[in-house]
């Protein structure tokens, strides 16, 4: 007798255990915390500062040079025509050197000319020669002695004119502008007179740059003659102290003409010398004339 009977049939899947993805969902992870930090960093210090400075990182991030600093520019010796940009601010290697030579240049000339003449001497030990952030600064300073002007007058004294006239000729030989300050006290003209400090510290500049140009400074190096008045004081505890009567001439650090041209180089820096960049004596103020 056949058994008719419909077989069943049974199918069993055995499931499989899921496959382990190990860690790598860790290391993305990390990484996107990572940009983020970097980008809420990046937006607070772009919210800090100002539009120029914004532009100038901008323009850093697509060229990878700051405005106004010279082009990696290769030749047969595989090296920069004016420096290039350190890993640690962008200061222009090479051009520091060349500033700091140029400072030791005018240091040397000083030195033989004082030793030349005994006047001379007691103007050059005012005088303040560093190279700063802004590029290489001289400062004639007025030591009270009446060596550089006469009372109220834009009339530059003959040893003023001459110490202009031995450093001139290393101006001329640097490929940097040049920028004429002129600084005053603080004491006032008469009120019936028709000048102020601003007019007087603007026309002994001016008949400064005058006589550099004579001397060696080319007319297109010349960058600007700015007047101060007594608005920037060397000694800042006594606006009328003498040392605030003073020529201020800076070879401009390329690349930093536009920072340099707001107003005038700050006194900081370091020096090249001690003899040529006294401190200013500010525990001992004294009134003094214009």
């Amino acid at each position: 007798m056949v058994d008719r009977r419909e077989r069943v049939i049974v199918i069993t899947k055995k499931s499989k255990a899921a496959a382990h993805h190990g860690g790598a969902w860790k290391v993305a992870y990390a990484d996107f915390v990572t940009a983020m930090m970097a980008l809420f960093m990046v937006l607070w210090l772009v919210s800090q500062t100002d539009e120029q400075t914004r532009q100038k990182l901008s323009e850093y991030f697509r060229t990878g040079m700051f405005s106004g600093a010279p082009a990696l520019v290769m030749g047969g010796s595989g090296v920069a025509e004016h420096g290039f940009l350190d890993a640690n601010g962008g200061i222009l290697q090479l051009e520091q050197r060349t500033l700091a030579q140029s400072a030791e240049e005018v240091k040397k000339a000083l030195m033989v000319a004082e030793k030349a003449d005994t006047e001379l001497a007691n103007l050059i030990k005012n005088m303040d020669v560093r190279v700063t952030d802004e590029g290489l600064l001289i400062q004639i300073i007025d030591g009270g002695d009446g060596l550089l002007f006469d009372l109220s007058s834009a009339e530059l004294k003959p040893k003023l004119r001459q110490l202009l006239e031995v450093i001139a000729p290393v101006l001329g030989r640097l490929k940097n502008k040049i920028q004429v300050h002129g600084h005053t006290d603080a004491r006032p003209f008469p009120p019936s007179s028709e000048r102020t400090n601003w007019e007087l510290s603007f026309m002994r500049a001016d008949a400064a740059r005058r006589v550099i140009e004579a001397h060696g400074v080319a007319l297109d190096q010349i960058d600007g003659v700015f007047a101060h008045g007594a608005s920037s004081p060397y000694v800042k505890t006594d606006p009328f102290d003498a040392r605030n009567r003073r020529l201020a001439i800076l070879a401009v650090r390329l690349g930093a003409e536009d920072l340099a041209a707001r107003g005038m180089p700050t006194n900081q820096g370091f020096p090249i010398r001690k003899a040529l960049s006294p401190t200013p004596d500010e525990a001992q103020p004294k009134p003094a004339a214009l």
